[in-house]
């Protein structure tokens, strides 16, 4: 498998004070944060500061809806690491983190030392690193779209290939655990690409720069109108938001378009996905009444922007199960856990097996599906083992139907737990376990 574009930059936190002393990992972070928060409140998304792993404090950035999220580490010695995963935003989002961290050295003494990254594998690609004097390489803006134009064409002929060998249902783009359902050829984070694009994009990349939300340098207004479509793509519900987090895509996805319009009208606009984004947040907004209009004479026949609207096939633990789109999501190491309307539904997976193999789907629910009682159901299809009670769960004050299950395949295994408000949906329970598969 290849990787794609990355950035990896190493650095030394200086010492400080009076007393020369390296700062703590947390106040040197804490610091970052703040500067973030006042330096690009409308790029910084979200962002939150753990100990990893290694023990190290990490600082997780989230910079753009199709971007993975941007780490930034300290250690006790002061030794900073920051890695980015920019291939599928564009080079235009290559040269910002460039430059974002070239300021956050200055603005936080950090020296970026040019040390060699640990050596990439024989899979890798592309990558770009920082060179010996600080973050030249990373804002290197010819190189950095050379690497980008080819390894976007190496990714759209493999695509072709794989459509001419009967494959459906590609993503390219895409974050990973969730895949959507779509028309066409290639699902992109800014929308759905057919056959005939395809054809000529794989013989020509530069064709295919539209798929890339970020590919100039500057913040313009087809950044801004891609930042939006990225949103409404992938992210919206298209139902009113059901809690802060949704709440904020929606205002992030507004605020994106009020600002793209007055730098270029020209630019073709979401019309109708707009003036719905404000009929969910059913707040006053200065444009309400133009967008109205514009949407007023959108051709019926033009397809509405937004995967969610239909089903979506979510990733965990190496099961899938299809879901409503419109479900809020939330992940951890664990579980993942999508619910909507009364309705719930939380899946674990784990690897099972030892030194003598896999373990036997029966193996694996006799260990941890004993106590279901006696009316438990099972379910099996080929490879796939299952079982399962209903029952009800009173704890919250309110009755709820509650699906108990697990599934199991040779060398893994899943536990789900569904829940329901209106006894009516107990075969749509039975139904949404059956169909947890392997991924």
């Amino acid at each position: 498998m290849l990787v794609g574009l990355t950035i990896h930059a190493v650095g030394q936190v200086s010492k400080r004070g009076l007393i020369p002393r390296l700062p703590a990992p947390d106040k040197v972070l804490g610091d970052v944060q703040a500067w973030l928060t006042t330096e690009h409140p409308d790029v910084v998304r979200a962002m939150h500061c753990a100990k990893n792993a290694d023990g190290d404090t990490e600082l997780v950035l989230d910079l753009h809806p199709a971007a993975d999220a941007v780490s930034l580490t300290v250690s006790e010695a002061g030794r900073v690491v920051a890695s980015a995963d920019t291939s599928a935003v564009g080079p235009g989002y290559h040269t910002f983190v460039g430059r974002l961290l070239e300021r956050l050295g200055e603005a936080h003494d950090v020296d970026w030392t040019g040390e060699t990254p640990a050596p990439a594998s024989a899979t890798t690609f592309a990558t770009i690193t920082a060179a010996a004097d600080a973050t030249a390489a990373l804002r290197d803006r010819p190189s950095v779209e050379r690497a980008h134009l080819a390894w976007l064409g190496r990714l759209l002929v493999r695509s072709k290939e794989a459509r001419h060998a009967g494959a459906t249902g590609l993503h390219l783009g895409t974050k990973a655990g969730v895949m959507y359902r779509f028309d066409g050829a290639l699902a992109t984070p800014l929308g759905p690409r057919d056959d005939a694009w395809l054809e000529q994009a794989s013989g020509d990349a530069r064709v295919a720069i539209d798929l890339r939300p970020w590919w100039a340098d500057a913040t313009d207004a087809r950044y801004l109108l891609n930042r939006a479509l990225c949103l409404m793509w992938t992210e919206v519900r298209w139902r009113a938001p059901a809690g802060d987090e949704e709440r904020a895509v929606i205002d992030e996805a507004l605020r994106s378009l009020r600002k793209a319009f007055p730098l270029d009208p020209s630019l073709p606009y979401p019309w109708r996905e707009w003036h719905e984004l404000l009929s969910l947040r059913d707040v006053d907004d200065p444009m309400q009444r133009q967008v109205a209009d514009r949407a007023a004479r959108t051709p019926a026949d033009r397809g509405l922007v937004g995967y969610r609207r239909d089903p979506v096939r979510v990733t965990h633990a190496g099961w899938a199960l299809e879901v409503p789109g419109s479900f809020a999501e939330r992940r951890s190491d664990e579980e993942w856990w999508g619910g909507e309307g009364g309705r719930t539904i939380t899946v674990a997976g784990i690897e099972t097996g030892g030194p003598g193999g896999a373990m036997l789907p029966d193996v694996f629910l006799s260990r941890v599906a004993n106590d279901l009682g006696d009316s438990v159901m099972t379910h099996r299809d080929g490879d796939l083992a299952g079982r399962a009670r209903l029952g009800t769960d009173t704890t919250s004050g309110i009755e709820v139907g509650v699906l108990e299950g697990f599934s199991a395949v040779p060398g893994r295994g899943a536990a789900i737990r569904i829940t329901f408000d209106d006894a009516d949906d107990w075969q749509w329970a039975i139904e949404r376990w059956k169909a947890l598969r392997p991924a």
